[in-house]
């Protein structure tokens, strides 16, 4: 029986077979730069036959999306013309909705059919194609064509093909479909055309299946011997926002079917490059592990054709070794100055504060870039940055409803929180926002702060978080975090170590975490939902009632302005604990958050002073230089507190509290000296 590839014995002449290729899945959070990296790759293939779909901009069945796929490669690249398409050119002809062959009537059938090739054919050189053609143009949509029906479709893929060469491939794509059959190919394309009209989704299932079969097959075919109709051995598809409109089933469909292929061939893989994207892991089907994401997604370090061969298993259990994750990575602070200066002149000098906030993360990068434009030369800059979140968004205007007067206009916060999490229903982002009073998800979960929410939303939301990625391991909380110098400097083991240390589980990326909790913030205490207040008192609760909580205890209490209860706490710690521990431990209290973080009105050392005075007068009084250390910290942990960025005003207050302790407390004095000299400026 001969085989439906299309490319006969020619794999068993002792040439190496083409190797297998992944599909590269790019994995980010909305924003993270998906869609530029996409266009980047077809750009960078722009030489070879390339094409592109974007499955949220249309929904389309899974063989009408390879038809438009096989239009825009069948063009080529720069260097030449592309592959020819005869099987599904074929298939296109039988479903379309204008043609109708007569199963019982196998000789008007036949003549229908060749009609409608002869129509296709004169259809491929009319105004209808060359204007669809023209319009297509360089891959700059992702190759989103709004082509009414199989037809015309079919027209397009025999667009600039000469006379002799439609008769040689012409009977090659219609022999193929009697190829493994005992049904000749005139009855299986009659019935093709029958299953086309049909609601059944068995039908539709088969009509899909069999168009995206010849597809690949026309692309073994083409690609046979030394390469493509230009010499390139492969082609590139790039397939934006597969988690929408069936684009993780298309992908499915395309890989089932090129394994079935690539056995009946004896081996050897199509010539078709997938990169995919997403915003969510869950269109990935794996391959799994106990990871937060149930994935093991590549960083842009790991990935490598070696790095993925050698994860394939030697017996796979299903086709998801097929499948290679990479993770976009955040924008580092130098490519967050270079986007500055492209900005405005001098947008660098806040890329510290940039960078800090959104923590590279590039669609937030480029918009509070856009904001501080228009505040960098302003004499009061540091005030105005400070108050950055709070600030209406470029490109906004504020408009006007009929009689009542100025609509209310988004903050630059409200408008990430809205576009990062665009994709959750109104409890699933309210709960979101409720979980982001704990310092982790697994500690909102376990401690009932969802209690009152549907069982759905509460059973899936740690799932939910980590295959949108919006989850990250544990950050360090020492000085580097605060606006000194040095980062993971202190034991997590040996006898100077934390003898509590804090779970290693998943947090929120820090930016997620700042917008929801300007969420939580603003909540009435009156509201359907726990506000601040209530939100951190239940989790303090949890805490102070579990063995080793005691840290998360004071963690909360500082979030609820308890700050005389923290400082007595950490007072005690201090002679008992090894001070590098005790350093360990009062980072990890005062990374807590602070319901209104930032006042523009004084400047942060002073407030620092101010908000000491009310909330700990007795620590005042009594151990003043540890009450203003906690609170000075505690304002630390958020960016805006840190300005100028050149020199942090903090950072004197801290490091004077440091060198306070050194010369007071019973501590290791060495040791706070050391800490109180990574907040100082330097000279040299």
């Amino acid at each position: 029986m001969r085989r439906r590839d299309g490319r006969g014995d020619r794999l068993g002449d002792g040439r190496r077979p083409d190797r297998d290729l992944p599909v590269i899945a790019l994995l980010g959070r909305h924003g993270s730069g998906k869609t530029a990296v996409l266009g980047y790759l077809a750009h960078r293939a722009s030489t070879a036959p390339h094409a592109g779909f974007d499955f949220a901009a249309a929904s389309l069945r899974p063989h009408e999306v390879a038809a438009r796929l096989a239009f825009r490669l069948s063009m080529g690249g720069r260097s030449g013309g592309g592959p020819r398409f005869p099987r599904l050119t074929h298939g296109l002809v039988a479903v379309d909705p204008e043609l109708r062959l007569d199963v019982n009537s196998p000789e008007q059938a036949k003549h229908a059919l060749n009609k409608a090739m002869r129509s296709a054919r004169r259809r491929s050189a009319g105004p209808a194609a060359d204007a669809m053609s023209e319009a297509v143009g360089l891959l700059n949509d992702l190759g989103v064509i709004p082509v009414p029906g199989a037809g015309l479709m079919a027209a397009l893929l025999l667009r600039g093909v000469g006379p002799r060469l439609v008769q040689r491939i012409a009977g090659a794509g219609l022999d193929w479909y009697g190829l493994d059959s005992p049904r000749g190919p005139l009855e299986t394309l009659v019935e093709l055309n029958e299953r086309s009209r049909s609601e059944d989704p068995a039908d539709q299932e088969r009509v899909d299946r069999l168009l995206c079969e010849a597809f690949l097959a026309d692309l073994r075919a083409a690609y046979t011997g030394r390469g493509g109709p230009s010499g390139d051995r492969n082609c590139l598809v790039v397939l934006d926002n597969i988690d929408h409109g069936g684009g993780t089933r298309f992908v499915r469909l395309l890989l089932e079917l090129r394994e079935s292929l690539r056995l009946r061939a004896g081996g050897g893989c199509d010539p078709l490059l997938m990169v995919v994207a997403s915003s969510t892991a869950r269109a990935v089907p794996g391959p799994f592990d106990p990871g937060p994401a149930g994935l093991r997604i590549r960083g842009g370090d790991q990935v490598g054709y070696a790095d993925w061969r050698a994860a394939v298993p030697q017996s796979p259990a299903d086709r998801s070794w097929w499948w290679y994750p990479v993770r976009l990575p955040e924008l580092t602070a130098s490519q967050v100055s270079q986007l500055g200066a492209s900005v405005a002149p001098r947008l660098p000098e806040a890329t510290p504060l940039v960078h800090r906030l959104t923590y590279g993360h590039p669609w937030s990068v480029l918009r509070m870039h856009q904001a501080a434009a228009r505040m960098i030369d302003r004499p009061d800059a540091d005030e105005l940055l400070r108050a950055v979140l709070d600030a209406r968004p470029p490109g906004r205007r504020e408009e006007a409803d009929e009689g009542d007067g100025p609509r209310p206009e988004l903050t630059l916060s409200q408008e990430a929180l809205a576009y990062l999490f665009q994709d959750m229903t109104a409890e699933q982002l309210a709960a979101l926002v409720t979980c982001a009073a704990a310092r982790d998800l697994e500690s909102a979960v376990n401690s009932g702060l969802l209690e009152g929410f549907t069982p759905r939303v509460r059973d899936t939301l740690l799932e939910e978080a980590a295959e949108r990625l919006w989850t990250v391991s544990p950050l360090h909380e020492d000085a580097g975090t605060r606006g000194g110098r040095g980062s993971g400097y202190l034991p997590r083991e040996g006898p100077a170590a934390h003898p509590e240390p804090l779970p290693d589980s998943p947090v929120f990326q820090p930016w997620l975490w700042l917008v929801l909790l300007r969420e939580l913030a603003g909540r009435e205490a009156a509201g359907p939902y726990p506000d601040w207040t209530a939100a951190h008192t239940r989790l303090r609760d949890w805490h102070a009632g579990r063995p080793g909580g005691r840290l998360g205890a004071h963690y909360h209490q500082l979030a609820l302005g308890e700050v005389d209860q923290v400082v007595a706490g950490l007072a005690a710690g201090l002679t008992t604990l090894p001070t590098e521990a005790w350093l360990y431990e009062l980072y990890a209290v005062t990374a807590a958050p602070m319901r209104d973080p930032v006042d523009v009105t004084m400047p942060a050392s002073h407030r620092a002073d101010v908000l000491t005075r009310e909330l700990a007068p007795r620590a005042y009084a009594e151990r003043r230089s540890l009450a203003l250390l906690v609170t000075s910290l505690w304002l630390a942990a958020d960016p805006r507190n840190r300005l100028p960025s050149a020199r942090p005003e903090l950072n004197f207050t801290i490091s004077a509290a440091f060198r306070d302790l050194a010369l007071h407390a019973d501590a290791n004095g060495a040791v706070l000296r050391s800490e109180a000299a990574r907040y100082e400026t330097r000279t040299d």
